[in-house]
């Protein structure tokens, strides 16, 4: 195994339990600063939406950069961002501190896989993009579970503090495993030209956007669903969101190995259908823990190996346009989160009892339906120009 793309991987996790941590923290955190559940869920759009608008720029205002110079700047940025979010004292100055760290996210998923494609033989790139990105699923596994147990047993500012210490332990290992000199092509007007031309690469972007989408929807508001229907204590929450996280994994790792064997696009199929799946049975999971635990399982299995196939599968299409193509399939996923989130929040605000925790359902399954269709539609089309 690469020690470079474990240091990436690693990289990544702590970007992935940065961003969600704070969903696991979403019921303290409406209580510690005394807002409502939605009106907190801010926290969670204003950090992608973030990370949405900025990373493409930012992707072509660092190209020149040395890649180890930046992974490292990066981190340390995320690293300050999270130390001092747990000194804030009102929504306003946690929301200003979530921006600041969301920039650390903008920059690192993207050029984390695209730093992976110039370690390793051509015929590799698939799969070592694919292996980074199990940072962001392990970080499912710890993200929400770490920050329901640790804000309701010690507090919110913990939780961003664990944070903040794991970004400088990342920073320390890309410094010392990543050689120095890696750098890949300035990106100028007509390679973004080039992308926003190419249908096939746009319209699997729009795969990755539509299903965030789809999955933050509910994702955003899963600890107080299941605290609401099930009045579960803290340590049930924790523990199911670790069921959710290491299937997440496993799913990832098998997505990972089947990338190079059945190809990204038919992995991203089955993942999205996985997910389609399980959120039909959300609709039904009240009142049943079997249903709620096949639930997260179905999804679990489904969700980050969709993830990572995007971002081979963006690769693949167009090695040379790799470097703009990931961060905008990085862009689309944050927009995607920003949108579920406020889409989310607006169901909850607007309906009143239980039922506002399942009818989220009713928006996210229309959306992995539209998301396997337009995947379907792209690979039809690249069948007919092959």
């Amino acid at each position: 195994m690469d020690l470079r793309l474990v240091v990436l991987c690693f990289g990544n996790f702590i970007i992935g339990t940065g961003t969600l941590i704070v969903p696991g923290m979403l019921p303290a955190l409406a209580e510690g600063l005394s807002v409502k559940v939605p009106v907190a869920a801010q926290l969670i759009t204003a950090f992608a939406f973030t990370v949405c608008v900025t990373a493409p720029p930012l992707a072509a205002l660092t190209a020149r950069f040395d890649r180890r110079a930046l992974l490292v700047m990066v981190q340390l940025l995320f690293a300050g961002g999270h130390l001092a979010s747990a000194y804030a004292s009102t929504l306003h100055e946690l929301l200003i501190l979530r921006v600041v760290s969301s920039v650390g996210a903008a920059l690192f998923t993207a050029q984390a896989a695209s730093t992976a494609a110039l370690l390793v033989p051509t015929d590799r790139r698939g799969s070592a993009i694919a292996f980074v990105f199990v940072g962001w699923s392990i970080a499912s596994v710890v993200g929400m579970p770490l920050g329901a147990y640790v804000s309701e047993r010690i507090g919110w500012p913990a939780g961003f503090v664990i944070v903040g210490i794991g970004a400088l332990v990342a920073a320390t290992a890309i410094y010392v495993t990543l050689p120095r000199g890696l750098k890949i092509a300035p990106i100028g007007r007509a390679m973004w030209a080039s992308l926003f031309g190419s249908r096939s690469l746009m319209m699997a972007v729009a795969v990755t956007a539509i299903q965030a989408a789809a999955q933050f929807t509910v994702l955003s508001f899963l600890v107080p669903s299941i605290k609401t229907l099930f009045n579960a204590s803290a340590e049930t929450v924790s523990l199911l969101l670790v069921a959710f996280g290491v299937t997440g994994v496993a799913g990832n790792l098998i997505g990972a190995r089947m990338v190079d064997r059945i190809g990204a696009p038919r992995v991203t199929l089955l993942g999205l259908s996985s997910m389609l799946i399980s959120h039909v049975v959300w609709l039904f999971v009240p009142g049943s823990r079997p249903l709620l635990v096949l639930f997260l399982l179905l999804w679990g299995i489904g969700c980050f190996s969709t993830n990572s196939a995007q971002q081979a599968r963006l690769v693949l299409l167009s090695p040379p346009h790799a470097p703009v193509s990931v961060a905008m399939n990085s862009s689309a996923m944050y927009f995607g989160q920003a949108v579920g989130t406020a889409a989310g929040a607006a169901v909850i605000a607007g309906v009143a009892g239980e039922f506002a925790y399942t009818a989220l359902a009713l928006i996210s399954i229309p959306l992995f339906i539209a998301s396997i269709a337009v995947s379907l539609f792209v690979e039809r089309k690249k069948a007919a120009r092959a």
